[in-house]
């Protein structure tokens, strides 16, 4: 998803950050083309042929990061809702519950669910998308624990 962006010193061109995918991070993205990263750092020459030095600050579980141009944070969207953060969270649980398989099963579940928070689904449907990724989480956390536990009694 391509969410556009209005850059000082960059009118009239087509800026947007292309959210992160599920191998990828977010990217950056100037008339169609994306631009290529140096050290952290996007350079993209303005309207008057200045160098404008373009930076992603991450946000938690967050898809569509924030950009840091000249010193100024320009917010992208506006940030999840804490409740929407709880809700996404929730399989983090597995992490205290089940160690390393727990928290892979329940980061996994995280960071999907917070691609779909980002998506373009009615509410609702966002949270019981969420709802399943999670107890589909829970699950597989009991499948792979129940599976391992078996595979050494034997």
């Amino acid at each position: 998803m391509d969410v556009p962006v209005k850059l000082p010193g960059m009118e009239g061109q087509n800026v947007a950050v292309r959210s992160a995918g599920a191998f990828s991070g977010a990217r950056l993205v100037l008339n169609g083309e994306p631009v290529v990263k140096q050290k952290g750092i996007f350079r993209l020459r303005s309207n008057t042929g200045s160098v404008l030095a373009v930076k992603f600050k991450s946000r938690f579980l967050d898809p569509i990061p924030n950009l840091e141009v000249g010193g100024m944070t320009i917010q992208v969207v506006p940030a999840l809702q804490w409740y929407q953060y709880i809700w996404m969270g929730l399989p983090i649980v597995l992490l205290f519950m089940g160690g390393a398989v727990g928290g892979f099963c329940g980061g996994l579940a995280a960071a999907t669910s917070s691609r779909i928070f980002r998506s373009e689904r009615a509410e609702a449907t966002k949270y019981v998308l969420t709802g399943l990724i999670s107890l589909a989480a829970f699950f597989s956390y009991f499948v792979i624990v129940a599976s391992v536990m078996k595979a050494f009694q034997k």
